[in-house]
Formats: C-alpha cells, sequence, structure tokens
C-alpha cells in the first residue's frame, strides 16, 4: 500500500450524535510527527507552530476565534471522548502578556527583545496520537455541528478516530502485522543574512568614528580577522526518525489492535531533541447479539532537552545573529556575560518531560434495530515536569551547570457520558433520527515552581503552589433529524451546560441551541434527467458555542452549496458564515502607565470585547484519469476577515491594545517614519518620525496600530498521481494578508555598530547619502518601531512531497518503499527563519510576533512501510 493517501471530501451525515456537516480527511495523514500540519487541507482551516523546536506546540485556528487573548485551540476529541482541554497551555502557564510587554530595548546596547515566549512543561499534546494510529479525522466548523459540544464548541472540533482490528471490517481476520519507518535528515530552510567580519569590523570603525571615539579595529587588526559565522555555532543538520509496529485482527468475537511507536528527533538547534515512546491497546468484543463492549488505552512518554532559558530558544538565537561575527570581539572591558553572546547557549539547559495516560471503557446495547444505548467513561493523565539548569555563578571564567528551577504541572480529566440513539424510517418516505446524551465531565489541574538562586549554603528557593479543582460539568444535549423522501432535511439540537460554582453554591447554566436545514435538489423528479448529477444540496445553520469555563457566547450562521457532477468525479463546496463573539475572551487584566498634564498615572483596563468573523470557503476536488495515468486534485481556499466590532473598558484607552472597534485583532504598535534629520541639524543622520498631533514632540501618543498577523487568506493545493506501481502525492499551503513584527530584524537593520548587522545596514545616512531610511552609524536604536519594520508574510509552502514505489503487493503482503520531504521550499521575501510562526502561542492578540525563535526545519526523508 503506497503510504500516502489523503482525500478530503464533504459529506452528509445521518447520525445525530455527528455533524450534519462535516469535513473528512481520510488517510493516510503524510509521515508527520503530529496530524496537524495536515489539517490545513481544509479550508478555513490554519496551522501555525510557535517555534520548529521538537516538540513545539502550534495554533490551529478554524474560522477565526472567538476570543482576544485565551487559548484559541480547537477542542480534539480521541475515540469519542474530549481531551488536552485541562491542558495548562503555552498562554497560561508562562504569561502570555510578558511576551506582549516585553518588547524593549535593551539597556545594554539598544537592541530589542521580544521577552519570554510563551512555553509549558508539557510538550505538544497532539504528539500523543501518532500519525500511524490515526483511522480518520473529521474537522468540525459548522454552526450545527459545533453547537453539540456547547461551551468547548467556539473553536471548532478535531474528531480524531484511531484505528481498530482488521480497519472496522466484517468477517475474519487472521493476525496482521505492520511496520511503518521512515528516517530522514533536517535542516535550516534559510538563515538571517548577516555582515561577515570585514564589513562589520569597517561600520564598526564608522560608527566609532561618529561618535568621537578612535577605531574599534586597527588596520592590522583589520587584516586578521578570524571569521566566524555564529549562525553555524548553534545550527546544525539533524537526523529524525520513527518507527511504528502494530498487530491487528479479528478473532471470533474479539477485534484487537496493539501498536508501539518510536519516535527520535535531534533538533536543527545545538543541544535540542526529543524523544517519544508510546504504547496503544484497543480492544472490541461483540459479547452477545444485542452487546458490545470497548477497551481503549494508551500510556506514553515524551523527553526532550534544550539549550538555553527557553525551548523556543528565542534569546539564544538572538544572541546568535547579533554577535559580531569574529573569533574574538577585539573590545576591551565589560562582563565576560555580555562578552560572549552564545553563553546561554553553553550554560542554560532545560529537561523536560511529560507522561500521558488515556483510557476509555464503553458499552453498547442494540435493543432493537431502531433502538441503541451507549454508555462510555474515560480518564485521561497528564504529568509534566521540567528541570532548568544555569550557572551557579554566571560571572565565572567557566561555571558549573547546577539545577536552577523544577516546574511541575499534573492534570486530571474525567468523562462519562451515555447516548440513547433512535433510528426509524416510515412509509420508505419519513425518516427520523433522535438522540438523548448525557455527559459528566470533571477536571483537576495542580501547578508547582521551584526556582533557585545562588549556591551552596548561600543558595535560596523561591515555591509556588496553585491547586484547580475543576468543578463538574453536566451537559445533557437532545438532537432530533427528519428527512422526507431523501430530499428535505432539518437537524437540530440543544446542550444544556450546568456548571456548578462552589462559590456561590449553585449551579449556573448555559443553553447551546443548533439547527440546519438541507435541500438535497438533485433527488428532485425536475433533475431526474441530469444522470451525471450526483449531488446538489443547499444548505444553511444556525447554532451557537462558547469556551470551556468563560463568559464568552459566540452566535454562528452558515450556509453553503455542494455540487457533485460527472458521477461524482468532480465536487464543489462553497461555504459562508458569521461568527459573532460576546465578551469574548480577554484573560489577561491589561494594566500601564499613561501620560497626562498631572503627570503619571496608572490605570487597570478590563476590557469587555465584542468579536465579528465572517468569511467563505470553497473546495473543489476531482478524480481524472488519463490511459495508466490517474490523479486526484483538490484545492481549498478560504478568507476570514476578522474585526472587533464593539469594546467596553472602566478605561478610555483600550486601544492602546489595539482593541478598536471596526479593526482587526493583532495589529501592531508603529510610528510613522519620516526620513532622517539631515545635516547641520543636531540629531543630523537620526531617524525622524512623524509628529502626528503636532505637539512638537514624538511619543507614545504619536504612535498608531497598523496591519494584523492574522492571514486573511488561506490555500492549500493537492495533487495525488498513480502510474502503475508509483504513487506521487504533493501538498502546497499559501497564507497571504498579514503583517509580521521581527524586533531582532530592526536590530540588524541598525547600524550601531556594536551588535552585528544586516547588509541593509550599509545603506546608512552620510552627509552625502541623506536619502535614506537607515541611519548614522553609532546611533543607538530608536525604541520606537518604525512601520517599515513590518514585514509581509505572504507565502506559498511546498509542504510535503513524496513518491511511492510498491515493491509488493501479493494478497494481504504489501510493502512499500518511499522517498520525500516537507517544508521543501517557500515563497516571499520574508527575511527570518519563516513567515508562518506564532511566538506569541495562539493567543490572537499576539499573532504576527516573531522573536527568531527556533526555526521550522526542512526535512528529507526515505521509509518503508509493510503489511504481513
Amino acid at each position: 500500500m503506497p503510504p500516502l493517501q489523503t482525500v478530503t471530501t464533504t459529506q452528509r451525515v445521518n447520525n445525530l450524535d455527528e455533524s450534519p456537516v462535516i469535513t473528512k480527511l481520510e488517510i493516510k495523514i503524510p509521515p508527520f510527527t503530529t496530524i496537524q500540519p495536515a489539517l490545513s487541507r481544509v479550508a478555513g482551516v490554519q496551522y501555525t507552530p510557535n517555534s520548529g523546536a521538537p516538540g513545539a506546540w502550534a495554533a490551529v485556528r478554524i474560522r477565526g476565534s472567538s476570543n482576544v487573548t485565551g487559548n484559541s485551540q480547537p477542542l480534539y476529541v480521541v475515540d469519542g471522548v474530549p481531551v488536552y482541554n485541562t491542558e495548562i497551555t503555552p498562554e497560561d502557564w508562562s504569561g502570555a502578556e510578558a511576551f506582549f510587554r516585553n518588547q524593549y530595548p535593551s539597556s545594554t546596547n539598544g537592541s530589542f527583545y521580544a521577552g519570554t515566549t510563551p512555553h509549558t512543561p508539557a510538550a505538544n499534546p497532539l504528539l500523543d496520537v501518532p500519525v500511524e494510529d490515526v483511522a480518520q479525522v473529521e474537522i468540525l466548523k459548522g454552526a450545527a455541528a459545533t453547537a453539540r459540544y456547547g461551551m468547548q464548541g467556539a473553536n471548532g472540533v478535531v474528531l480524531i478516530s484511531t484505528r481498530r482490528g482488521a480497519d472496522g471490517q466484517a468477517g475474519p481476520q487472521p493476525l496482521r502485522v505492520r511496520y511503518a519507518g521512515w528516517g530522514g535528515v533536517q535542516q535550516v530552510r534559510q538563515r538571517y543574512e548577516v555582515l561577515g567580519a570585514r564589513p562589520y569590523a569597517e561600520l564598526a570603525n564608522v560608527a566609532a568614528a561618529n561618535n568621537g571615539q578612535p577605531p574599534a579595529y586597527s588596520a592590522a587588526a583589520l587584516n586578521n580577522l578570524g571569521e566566524v559565522d555564529q549562525q553555524d555555532q548553534v545550527l546544525r543538520v539533524a537526523g529524525v526518525q520513527n518507527h511504528h509496529l502494530s498487530v491487528d485482527g479479528l478473532h471470533g468475537n474479539t477485534r484487537y489492535y496493539a501498536s508501539a511507536d518510536y519516535l527520535r528527533q535531534a533538533g536543527v538547534v545545538d543541544g535540542s531533541d526529543l524523544s517519544r515512546y508510546h504504547l496503544r491497546l484497543n480492544l472490541d468484543q461483540q459479547l452477545t447479539p444485542k452487546l458490545s463492549l470497548g477497551l481503549k488505552a494508551s500510556v506514553g512518554q515524551t523527553d526532550a532537552h534544550y539549550a538555553g532559558t527557553e525551548p523556543d530558544a528565542g534569546p539564544l538565537l538572538q544572541g546568535a545573529l547579533l554577535a559580531p561575527p569574529l573569533a574574538q570581539s577585539g573590545r576591551t572591558g565589560g562582563s565576560p556575560y555580555y562578552s560572549d553572546p552564545l553563553r546561554e547557549f553553553k550554560f542554560f539547559a532545560r529537561a523536560p518531560r511529560t507522561r500521558r495516560l488515556l483510557m476509555q471503557l464503553s458499552a453498547t446495547y442494540q435493543f432493537s434495530d431502531a433502538l441503541s444505548l451507549s454508555v462510555r467513561g474515560g480518564y485521561e493523565q497528564a504529568n509534566a515536569r521540567e528541570l532548568g539548569y544555569a550557572p551557579d555563578d554566571i560571572m565565572a571564567p567557566a561555571p558549573n551547570l547546577v539545577e536552577s528551577s523544577t516546574f511541575t504541572t499534573t492534570a486530571h480529566n474525567w468523562v462519562a457520558d451515555a447516548v440513547l440513539r433512535y433510528r426509524r424510517t416510515f412509509a420508505d418516505r419519513h425518516a427520523l433520527t433522535a438522540s438523548l446524551t448525557y455527559l459528566l465531565q470533571q477536571r483537576q489541574r495542580q501547578l508547582e515552581n521551584s526556582q533557585y538562586s545562588g549556591s551552596g549554603p548561600s543558595a535560596s528557593r523561591s515555591y509556588y503552589q496553585e491547586t484547580l479543582r475543576g468543578n463538574g460539568v453536566h451537559s445533557p444535549t437532545v438532537g432530533v433529524g427528519y428527512t422526507y423522501d431523501g430530499r428535505y432535511e432539518v437537524q437540530g439540537s440543544l446542550r444544556t451546560e450546568a456548571v456548578y460554582n462552589e462559590a456561590y453554591s449553585r449551579s449556573q447554566y448555559q443553553w447551546f441551541p443548533g439547527a440546519q436545514l438541507s435541500w438535497h435538489a438533485n433527488k428532485e423528479a425536475f433533475l431526474a434527467a441530469a444522470t451525471g448529477l450526483s449531488d446538489l444540496t443547499l444548505w444553511a445553520g444556525v447554532g451557537k458555542t462558547g469556551t470551556y469555563f468563560a463568559p464568552d457566547l459566540t452566535t454562528h450562521y452558515d450556509a453553503g452549496l455542494r455540487l457533485g457532477v460527472l458521477g461524482g468525479r468532480l465536487t464543489l463546496d462553497a461555504e459562508a458564515y458569521q461568527r459573532r463573539t460576546r465578551h469574548a475572551q480577554t484573560l489577561l487584566v491589561f494594566s500601564t502607565f499613561f501620560q497626562s498634564g498631572s503627570g503619571q498615572n496608572f490605570y487597570y483596563l478590563f476590557p469587555d470585547v465584542t468579536l465579528l468573523n465572517q468569511g467563505l470557503e470553497l473546495t473543489l476536488s476531482g478524480t481524472w484519469q488519463l490511459g495508466p495515468l490517474a490523479g486526484t486534485t483538490s484545492l481549498a481556499a478560504a478568507t476570514n476577515h476578522n474585526q472587533v466590532e464593539t469594546v467596553n473598558s472602566f478605561a478610555t484607552n483600550a486601544s492602546f491594545f489595539g482593541l478598536e472597534a471596526g479593526q482587526p485583532l493583532a495589529r501592531f504598535f508603529v510610528y510613522e517614519p519620516d526620513g532622517t534629520y539631515p545635516a547641520g541639524s543636531p540629531n543630523a543622520g537620526q531617524l525622524r518620525y512623524r509628529d502626528v498631533n503636532n505637539d512638537g514632540q514624538v511619543d507614545a501618543r504619536d504612535g498608531r496600530y497598523q496591519g494584523s498577523g492574522l492571514p486573511r487568506y488561506t490555500l492549500d493545493f493537492y495533487q495525488q498521481l498513480h502510474l502503475r506501481r508509483f504513487q506521487l502525492d504533493a501538498q502546497l499551503d499559501g497564507l497571504f494578508g498579514y503583517q509580521l513584527l521581527n524586533p531582532t530584524l530592526g536590530t540588524l537593520d541598525t547600524p550601531t555598530g556594536f551588535t552585528n548587522s544586516s547588509p541593509r545596514a550599509l545603506d546608512y545616512w552620510t552627509p552625502s547619502h541623506q536619502d535614506t531610511s537607515v541611519p548614522r552609524p553609532g546611533v543607538r536604536q530608536s525604541y520606537l518601531t518604525s512601520s517599515q519594520a513590518l514585514e509581509s508574510g505572504n507565502h506559498v509552502r511546498l509542504t510535503q512531497l513524496t513518491l511511492a514505489y510498491e515493491v509488493l503487493t501479493t494478497g494481504p503482503r504489501r510493502a512499500s518503499v518511499w522517498v520525500g520531504g516537507q517544508n521543501l521550499f517557500v515563497t516571499g521575501h520574508y527575511r527570518g527563519f519563516d513567515p508562518n510562526v506564532s511566538s506569541g502561542g495562539s493567543a490572537q492578540l499576539f499573532a504576527g510576533q516573531d522573536a527568531s525563535v527556533y526555526p521550522v526545519a526542512r526535512v528529507w526523508q526515505v521509509g518503508v512501510r509493510g503489511s504481513f
């Protein structure tokens, strides 16, 4: 069997506990480390990694977002049980506000540092679902579909079904052994362009002369510079391998599937790596003709190591990029900490470990062909512990590395549900379905932080502990559906969330209705002669959703058209939607200083925001054949326009954070450039900014919010070709209509003479060259961010390319070999590591921020797959 076979279809599902309109990804998903990169195959879904670090989290946005600073991740449901929603997301653990507020110029050299990037001791929870264990992925994004998940459905739902014995097919099957393995080489696809030793030293001399200082490098030193590529010091070519072994079968009334998975990924930043170990067991037992039992269990462990103080390596890589490209700096004085830009790389480290257990027991009793009852109980436990290591004496020439911190998080999640289903057709025309579901979910979470400072007898320790015992959530849901003559269909659901509030000793209720109307026009008599028309369905839906334990409420409307022609070989899906979220999550209590006539005042901001997301989605797919060549082609395109509809705050300056009615989220606070000061001016050669309010000075009141870090348009193109035993798969993804802000690039473009610079900095101001936006060398970098610092993120990416060949096709024995790659090329003009990055995590307000974090690697792969 070829190693890759991903097909996107849209179809109607009659089961009331499922969505009336879903988008389904049929396996096989490409050999990624998680399923998340493949989700961008669906129109309206955007995948953006926090960084390229092994085990890094990623933002998956479905039809925009329903919050401002809260976690915008979709709900993941594995084998029918909601999981991972008790996780400590990076934004919650380390504080997204710290990242947002710490974009300040360094006091040592004027360079910008983007602050602490959101991170957590726990690895990306989707690592707990190896791709080879996945049988099917469904993306729920429609109004009626997500309403069934109530206060967990606001950001969309990703349903993951794991493999069953004999692939769920009827009929006995002897024990089958399957192996899938691949290895690869990773490399940094694009590096920052910086100056070499000689241009840097000459620029440093010009800066020194402009400041009235002697040359930093003598003529003799210029001719004997020892050049060092600092990026080479921390970046490397790294290996990655994945092995998956499974056995499955159907013996008598017992269906079984068991697997073991091992992933080993060395990171492209030296000193980083990840190992994943995972076991899974799925059992189904038909105990009697009416009663069936099920057991699903998985356990996994992820171990990682990272150089530096942060897993995303932002400060580490910034130090390497800004460091002089010399074997020795050539400068005297100063502390050894600042004279060695790679000190963090050498003397700081983190070692996180995540362990996770998922268990599920289920039973289904079939009273009759029309009536059945299913009960299920699930338990999830996640334990994460991270050890931090730092020098015992940071000023020592060769400090010892000691344990400096311990971060621990433990999460428990209990789920129990019962579903009573009724399905019957009357008089061959009236199809009725009904379901009654009761779900109980409870969670518990504990955090512990220990920080150490100093060493020996003088060492001190600070300790913090927090325990969150989530109140039980009771969620009864009723669903009904009626179809007349296969042509007219109505489906509706009503979910109630009852949350017991211990503080008030009472329950709080939320109601989440959903409904959808569909007209299957292709079954009308007047289209009976259209033999090539396989589907023509018009539908419209409405639903309400919320976010887990949050006050927001999203009202969702959508409508669409499904068209199938040429006997189903060509299909078109077009959808339009509008989502309005009231009381959108703004989990952070913003606080800031404002200057007024009476001095400096301190404000607390509590914005109450209404968000509007609306857009269009188009999916066109077809299958075709030209002689021996067969192909599957699909194109998924979407547009999403988000804006703040209303914002109310106790302070009138809420727009300081970009929350302004009629404007999108994730805007950037920038100043308009006005060239440079001319020769003869006291500030000759310095950057000049426009005094917008004409008060004679440039300050925070002259800054304006511009652009947005959230892509306006997404595009995915997928092509699969079959020629005899060969199969070719290619996936291209595009993001358009957004900007990126990278403070490191701002520093590199400024010829400070202290840090390294980009080639752009060589176009600096001189009395004879005043028509430039680059200041004269030696000027301290301004703390004001110019609008020219915003860079377009528009790009197209070859996400996946694979060529497979079947070497064995004898009955049940099948084997194939394949070669391929991921992230092979990216178009566009972005000068950072990668234009698809979210250093601020998944919170919408911080999208488009690039802290020069761990680069996403290009991967070359070779693999084998066999079934015996």
